[in-house]
């Protein structure tokens, strides 16, 4: 169904930067190969990750940067590589007011809603173990953010999954 979650992960500064670069760069490889969506995770590493992502021409294999919690900047160029933009619980966050602005802006043909579970629990279940029911708090928290009744946004969302995944299904 797709390759990953791969990527970089910079916040642990003893983690192998160099074999994690090489392995996403591999998974990329695949990716194309397989004519398969990639899955990209991106944490502290927005510049090398951009940096990969083009020098590969990620655009060519389709794919999701999932929990991304970055700046418009970084969504821009991710939608340039036509890239699905997927947003988490962090929305609904106090201090994620930059997410938020950014969510604004992400068209809604590109846009999909996650857990990430077990972490990253959305308010009002924040400090509990997270599971894939309080997607509904997320997508709720974003059908009020940008203006959209939340059948609505749960309906693209569905079928930008179904797109992005080649799933063949009428909804």
């Amino acid at each position: 169904m797709a390759i990953g979650e791969t990527g970089l992960d910079f916040f642990y500064q003893k983690k192998n930067k160099k074999e994690q670069e090489k392995l996403f760069y591999k998974h990329i490889y695949v990716s194309k190969e397989n004519n398969k969506p990639l899955i990209i995770h991106s944490r502290n590493s927005k510049n090398k990750t951009l940096k990969i992502l083009k020098s590969k021409q990620a655009e060519n294999c389709k794919g999701v940067l999932h929990s991304f919690n970055e700046d418009w900047e970084m969504a821009s160029k991710l939608l340039d590589l036509n890239l699905y933009i997927s947003i988490s619980g962090i929305v609904t966050f106090k201090n994620s007011n930059t997410l938020r602005e950014v969510v604004k802006k992400i068209p809604l043909n590109r846009l999909l809603i996650e857990t990430d579970s077990p972490f990253l629990t959305p308010v009002p279940h924040r400090g509990k173990k997270n599971q894939p029911s309080y997607v509904y708090y997320i997508a709720k928290f974003i059908s009020n953010l940008i203006k959209i009744d939340i059948e609505e946004l749960s309906y693209i969302t569905k079928k930008n999954f179904y797109k992005l995944f080649k799933i063949k299904k009428n909804i």
